[in-house]
């Protein structure tokens, strides 16, 4: 029987189910009959009650790597170092689409899009870049010590840092990638080489990020409205559509809304409308209903 063509994945702790919630129902609101496979990292018995009902798997991975101190890190970093396992804990499919628990889906172009972008060798991903990223705008690190800088030294010292350092991150948050790409085997055995030597949050996006600067393995580089940063910039609120979009022209809907961080999931955003004005919104898929759904009443009226 030949593989199933696609299988979207998650994975949450019973802090991070509401967020994961919203991501579930965010993918079903476009992709019904969508396969759907969740990392339980610690989750309660009403909330994999209420996934069994939703998604083909529920698996509660077991550490997929060796490393110092595993005994001692919590079940949610799990989410880290299972990713480059996604094969092993969900088999059969064609092409694995990961999407994070603090991001959701509201155009399902979006996953069109990074399957066909993946195709059968490349990673479909998106750079942390776009014009309307304030970080693009700032006063430069002093030495150009970013962010990404310090993750490519804590994870692989000064020289790689020097080395990569400067190119902009990519972020593993939302990705696609064919069963047969190269690139599993080498984020495994990239991230097992840097969890010897260190355990921090970015720990596999690093090491994916090497794999694709470093190692030069294929890459689609795709449009940040394919995973959307808003505390990088707030997004414009397009009224006739009920939908988030891009700030400036020509406003692309944003495909994923990815509320990355601590602040994004509980600020309340003040958004420019296209047809004038501003609103005031949380971001999150579930708090986002009314006020998509009133503005697609309006627009109808």
């Amino acid at each position: 029987m030949p593989p199933a063509r696609l299988l979207i994945a998650s994975g949450a702790d019973r802090d991070y189910f509401p967020l994961l919630r919203d991501t579930v129902l965010s993918v079903l609101a476009h992709r019904p009959a969508a396969a759907l496979g969740i990392l339980d990292l610690g989750l309660d018995r009403d909330q994999r009650l209420w996934l069994s009902s939703r998604v083909e798997h529920i698996v509660r991975p077991a550490w997929d790597l060796d490393f110092p101190r595993r005994a001692q890190a919590p079940e949610t970093f799990k989410a880290q170092v299972a990713r480059p396992f996604l094969r092993r804990h969900f088999p059969g499919y064609e092409t694995y689409l990961w999407i994070d628990a603090d991001a959701w889906l509201q155009d399902g172009a979006a996953i069109d899009l990074y399957v066909s972008a993946a195709g059968s060798d490349k990673l479909a991903i998106t750079p942390e870049i776009d014009r309307a990223y304030k970080r693009h705008y700032k006063r430069p690190k002093p030495f150009g010590w970013s962010l990404a800088w310090k993750n490519y030294r804590k994870a692989f010292g000064l020289r790689a840092a020097d080395r990569l350092g400067r190119n902009p991150m990519v972020n593993c948050g939302v990705f696609a990638l064919h069963h047969d790409a190269p690139h599993w085997d080498a984020w495994a055995r990239v991230l097992s080489r840097v969890l010897q030597r260190t355990q921090f949050f970015f720990v596999e996006q690093t090491a994916l990020n090497y794999v694709i600067f470093a190692e030069h393995l294929p890459v689609n580089f795709l449009p940040a409205y394919c995973n959307w940063m808003p505390g990088d910039a707030s997004p414009a609120f397009d009224t006739e559509r009920g939908l988030f979009v891009e700030p400036y022209a020509p406003h692309e809907v944003i495909g994923v809304m990815h509320l990355a961080g601590r602040e994004q999931k509980l600020h309340l955003f003040r958004l420019s409308r296209l047809d004038g004005g501003t609103v005031e919104t949380s971001l999150r898929y579930s708090e986002t209903r009314l006020l998509c759904g009133r503005s697609l009443g309006d627009a109808a009226e």
